[in-house]
Order: structure tokens, then sequence, then C-alpha cells
């Protein structure tokens, strides 16, 4: 037993290992290129590309269709089987493309509403980035507990975004060169991590059937419809701000809600490194201190926010974004909400066998930000701040609902 507990506490650390240094590169390189283009583009011009990006976001959860938390599952339980890992691999790989090449179908749709139409170059030239989340397996990469492998072609691409940025972007009418970088930065990560495939783990790509391509799509199509529900959240509030206010007020949310997810990224890190030990061990007492020193940090991050809100603040987003510390210390509460959400989720509900539960938590706790929206709307309360509160209240209901779904089954 303690050689087991050992082993598995050294796989932990090693994925937690990789995944720091992957998520603290990607910290850095993002709120470098946040502070350098607020000034370089304007708050206006980073709006606009703020409120693109979200549109986009649900393109690219189309396109991994759940995938990303599902597939790992599949690697986990099948590593002895190299036939079968191909097999299975093809199959995703087939059904993303399959998404993109869909999702351009869809676009072309949605750029004649008004409202999208003024940014409809903007909007094609970024959803070139689902051609690198096609190919990019990290969810192989975790599932075969080799984060270092994804670690170095995530750094090397966010290198060339950089330099990139630094070199091309340098006045505010350089917004569609830095769309550009990140197409080509995304691609790069999608061609490198096909190929490592091949060379590391012997790929074969096969042409799948229809029934196993449906199959695979029947076991993870929950996966993706809360995970495209889940973005509500984020990208739907940053929509309905850029929608009803100014694009100055998106960039003010943007940056607020940025440092607020900084404080988020640990746990997400802890959940993907952990969840291929508890996946193989369903060890619960592992499971359990996580959840308390999670929280317990999340609270501590709370405070921070709590303290330096204007500091942090005008280091990101200079001193135009100030004037948004309100918007932090509201969002402040984020971090131990999120702890426990990320925990009960993937590495509690869906390691036991609750797919079901895990979906729906996300599923009804969406529904319910949908449901308050056109209450809102109805009532003509559709406020910047009432938006901001209700991020806050979203968290809260997922948090709520699965704790009563882990509750309610006795996991532990």
């Amino acid at each position: 037993m303690r050689k087991r507990l050992s082993k598995d506490n050294s796989i932990i650390l090693k994925n937690l290992s990789f995944l720091t240094v992957l998520r603290f590169f990607n910290i850095g390189v993002k709120f470098f290129l946040v502070a350098y283009l607020v000034r370089i583009l304007g708050t206006t011009n980073y709006g606009v590309l703020t409120w693109t990006d979200s549109i986009i976001q649900y393109f690219i959860i189309f396109i991994n269709f759940g995938f990303n938390i599902y597939a790992a599952k599949y690697i986990v339980e099948n590593k002895g089987s190299n036939a079968f890992l191909n097999k299975i691999t093809s199959a995703i790989f087939t059904i993303k493309f399959i998404l993109f090449c869909t999702s351009f179908l869809l676009l072309y749709f949605f750029s004649f509403l008004d409202a999208l139409s003024s940014y409809s170059l903007f909007l094609y030239v970024m959803l070139l980035m689902g051609i690198g989340e096609v190919f990019f397996p990290i969810w192989y990469f975790q599932g075969v507990e080799k984060l270092q492998l994804a670690t170095y072609i995530t750094v090397f691409a966010r290198m060339f975004l950089v330099a990139g940025t630094l070199v091309f972007v340098n006045n505010s009418e350089d917004l569609l060169i830095h769309i550009f970088l990140i197409v080509i930065s995304n691609l790069i990560m999608g061609v490198l991590g096909y190929l490592t495939l091949i060379r590391k783990f012997n790929f074969k790509f096969y042409f799948v059937g229809i029934k196993e391509i449906l199959n695979v799509i029947k076991e993870a199509y929950m996966f993706f419809l809360g995970r495209f529900l889940s973005l509500t959240f984020n990208f739907m509030t940053i929509f309905l701000i850029g929608l009803f206010y100014s694009m100055d007020y998106v960039t003010g949310f943007d940056v607020a809600l940025k440092v607020v997810l900084v404080c988020v990224i640990p746990f997400d890190m802890l959940q993907q490194a952990v969840f291929p030990t508890i996946a193989r061990s369903k060890n619960k007492r592992i499971l359990k201190k996580l959840i308390i020193i999670s929280f317990l940090i999340g609270l501590v991050f709370t405070l921070i926010l709590n303290i330096f809100p204007k500091e942090l603040l005008s280091l990101f987003g200079g001193d135009e974004l100030v004037q948004y510390s309100s918007v932090l210390k509201i969002l402040s509460p984020i971090p131990p909400i999120v702890a426990l959400t990320f925990i009960l989720g993937t590495c509690t509900l869906v390691v036991f066998g609750y797919n079901k539960e895990f979906n729906q938590s996300l599923i009804i706790s969406s529904l319910l930000y949908i449901l308050i929206v056109l209450i809102l709307f109805i009532f003509k309360k559709v406020t910047f701040w009432n938006l901001v509160y209700l991020r806050l209240v979203s968290d809260l209901f997922l948090m709520i609902i699965r704790i009563y779904f882990v509750y309610k089954k006795r996991i532990f």
C-alpha cells in the first residue's frame, strides 16, 4: 500500500511539475501580452480582440467536443492496447476535423447578423486556430502521463507568439497582424503535437467507419454539451458587455477576470496532474487532502485580490484600468469556489463513474445563468454590474450542485 501511494505521489508530482512550468509560462506570456496589447492597441481595439475571441471560443469548444475532458480517460484505461489507442485516436482526429469544417459553415451564416457583420474578417481569421485544436493531442499526453511533451511544444509555440507580437505589432492598426500570429502559434502546436504522437508513440492514422465515429460521439457528447454551456460564465458575459455597452468595458472586465483566473490556474493544473492517478487508484485519502488544501489556498488568493486590486490592474492593464478595481473585488471569491468545483468535478464525479452528474452540474448551472440573463433582459436590468455579479453567482451555483451530487452519491 505504501509503495503504491509513494509511486502515485511521485507520478502526481512529476505531472504537476511540468504542468506548473507550462501554466506559469502561459501566465507570463498571457499577461505580458495583455499589458503590451492594451497599451499598443488601446482599450477599444483590445476590447474588439477579446470580444471576437469570446465568440470564437464557442467554435473551439465545438471542435474539441469534450475530448479534452473525456478522451484522457480512454487513454488511461487502454494503455496496454496500441491498436485500440490508434483506432480511438484516429476517430477523435476525424471527428474534430469534420467539426472544424462545419464551424466555418456555421460562422458564414452567423456573420450576417448585424452584431457580427462588422467583425467578420477577424472572426474568420481567428477561427483558423481550430486547425491547431484539431491536431494538438493534449488529452493523449495527459492520459499516458507524459505532460512534459505538451510543455515543450506549448512553450515553443508561445515564444513564437511573443516574439512575433513584439516585432510586428507596434501600433493600434496592427490588430489583424496579432490575430494572424495567434493562428500561426496554434498551428505550430497542432503540427508538433501530431508529429510527436507519430514519433514517440508510433501512432498510425486509420480511416474509421461511421459506426466507430458515432460510438465516440455518443460517449463524448454530454461532456461537449456541459463544456459548451459552461462557456456562458466567461465568454457570454464578455459578449453581452460588448453588445450592451462598449469595448472599453469589455477590456476592463476581461483584464479583471484574467487577474482572478490566474489564481484559478493552480487548481486546474492540480486536477490535470492528479486525474490519471486518481482514475487508476481511486484513492480517496489523497482526494480529501486535495479538497481541503485547495480551498484554503483559494481563500489566500481571495485575500490578496481584495488587498491589492488597484496595483494588480495597474500592473497588467495600465493606470487607465484602475477604475475597474471594484470589478476585481466582486470577482475575488472565485478562486476558493473554483478550487472545490474542479476537484469535485473531474477528479471525483468523473473518476468514480458519475459522468452524467458531472455534465448535469455544468448544464444546470449554465441554464440558470441563461435564465437569469433572460429575466434581466425582460425587466431591462442588463447592467454592467449585474453581469459582473452574475459571473460570480454562476460559479457558486456550479459548486453547490457538485457538492450536492457528491453528497448524494456518498462518494466519501
